[in-house]
């Protein structure tokens, strides 16, 4: 069985090469003869004197049954000499463009595949990826909700409350941030200072109401700002006092005196 289906791969390399052959041939003698200006096979067969059957031949490349003579015949109407004639239509010399020629197409086709193949893959990634970022997307929005359902389903009813009492002290409120702040830590989010909190001042922690603070001078923070401490990220700042690189979110804003009222 194995022998049979190596003769028959043979046999199908073979026929591919004669008819890769033929063709060259055929090309070879076609361009000669528009060089020549010759315009159509009949003059050709005209010139050389061959019948149409010895023609065929030639263009078959069997030309085992033809004179000297006749190949002489061709090769002055070819504006060939018999050597050079014998050249262009030998087997040998053609079968080596032949098997270059199918060679390259071989090589050609392996390589549009493997492309093919390529691209396939790149198609099937990108809809991985695509939906693998819903599905990111999916759990980070269902994770922040689990964690922000105390403050999403108790604020409007505080809210509704603060209305119907402006005076209720608003410390009754702060226990709804909770879950707020108990997010922000799951992701590794920390503030910057506290409100009010006297502190040197730091610019790369610190945002200045005004340009003339300097570096170290005594400063209330207004509004906390926030870090990263997790982060990998570039853009990261290492600052007194740290043991880590941290990415600054958000600097806190500071300023020289606390506000309107309010006492140190």
């Amino acid at each position: 069985m194995l022998l049979l289906l190596n003769s028959n791969n043979q046999n199908s390399t073979e026929q591919q090469n004669d008819e890769v052959w033929r063709e060259i041939l055929l090309n070879r003698l076609r361009k000669r003869r528009h060089q020549l200006g010759i315009p159509t096979w009949e003059a050709l067969r005209a010139k050389s004197g061959l019948t149409s059957y010895e023609l065929q031949q030639v263009c078959k490349g069997e030309i085992g049954q033809l004179k000297i003579s006749q190949l002489r015949k061709l090769a002055t109407a070819l504006d060939w000499s018999l050597e050079e004639l014998i050249h262009n239509i030998d087997y040998q010399s053609i079968l080596l463009v032949a098997k270059s020629r199918i060679s390259n197409l071989v090589k050609a086709t392996t390589e549009a595949t493997k492309l093919r193949q390529l691209q396939q893959q790149c198609f099937r990634l990108r809809k991985e990826l695509q939906h693998q970022s819903k599905q990111l997307n999916t759990d980070f929005q269902k994770s922040t909700f689990e964690q922000l359902q105390t403050l999403l389903t108790n604020y409007p009813s505080a809210s509704q409350m603060a209305q119907a009492k402006p005076n209720l002290p608003a410390k009754n409120l702060t226990s709804l941030f909770t879950p707020l702040e108990n997010l922000l830590q799951s992701w590794g989010y920390e503030p910057i200072g506290k409100p009010w909190e006297q502190v040197p001042y730091n610019p790369q922690l610190h945002q200045a109401d005004t340009d003339d603070i300097k570096e170290g001078e005594l400063v209330y923070v207004r509004f906390i700002g926030y870090r990263d401490r997790q982060s990998n990220d570039r853009n990261t700042a290492k600052t007194t006092g740290d043991t880590q690189q941290t990415k600054i979110l958000c600097p806190a804003k500071v300023s020289r005196t606390l506000p309107g009222g309010i006492k140190n």
